[in-house]
């Protein structure tokens, strides 16, 4: 069952990476090359999930596995704060977030995996195969960019009535409880989560993408 579900979250979040990439390209804004590369690596992470399950875990793709899946949230957190605070502080925090990304791929490929973990075959083992030093990088990540996204979109919700916002917030909770799921064992429900959770981000995204239509030949007050 998990199988079916990481091949339905890589197709859907390589599609939703796809649509995204075009809009940058079209456009070339910095928020949707936020969004975009946490798109990018949530369909990576979704695909290496997918891979563990047919043929078991390479040490390369673990490697970028784990980054990309620690690394994700940050990206669409960055993203998001585009639409909530002045553009120099989205600016700085995706640079930032950025940096520690290149800093924990440097790290994670330069340590040592847990071969007897990478050897299971169709099951979810998180960050168990690298030491701590490693996996230390992930909450310096995560944290922040769960709080940027959730946070943020909330915000824009409450403070200015959208409904991107909204669906944007409720995806990221849905995402984040598949998280704690995980934790007590019910692994289960993490691609579950994972696939309503980026829907839902994504279609709060498009909301938030459509150009404001303005009314023309409305009476104006002088």
């Amino acid at each position: 069952m998990n199988l079916v579900l990481w091949c339905f979250a890589t197709v859907l979040s390589g599609y939703f990476a796809f649509r995204i990439l075009r809009q940058w390209l079209a456009k070339r804004k910095p928020s949707h090359l936020a969004w975009f590369i946490g798109f990018f690596f949530y369909f990576f992470s979704a695909f290496g999930s997918t891979l563990s399950y047919l043929i078991g875990w390479d040490a390369a793709i673990y490697r970028l596995w784990y980054v990309t899946a620690a690394a994700l949230v940050a990206f669409l957190g960055a993203g998001q704060l585009y639409f909530t605070v002045k553009p120099r502080w989205a600016h700085l925090f995706l640079v930032f977030i950025s940096l520690l990304t290149v800093a924990m791929f440097i790290k994670v490929f330069g340590s040592a995996l847990d071969v007897s973990k990478l050897s299971l075959h169709g099951e979810e083992i998180g960050g168990t195969a690298l030491p701590h030093a490693a996996r230390a990088y992930s909450p310096l990540l995560t944290a922040p960019g769960s709080l940027a996204l959730i946070i943020g979109a909330f915000y824009t919700a409450i403070r200015r009535h959208s409904k991107s916002g909204l669906w944007i917030g409720i995806g990221s909770l849905i995402i984040a409880m598949g998280g704690v799921f995980t934790r007590f064992g019910v692994t289960e429900f993490l691609p579950i989560a994972n696939s309503i959770g980026i829907t839902l981000i994504f279609y709060g995204y498009s909301l938030s993408a459509k150009p404001r239509t303005i009314q023309v030949g409305a009476p104006q007050k002088v």
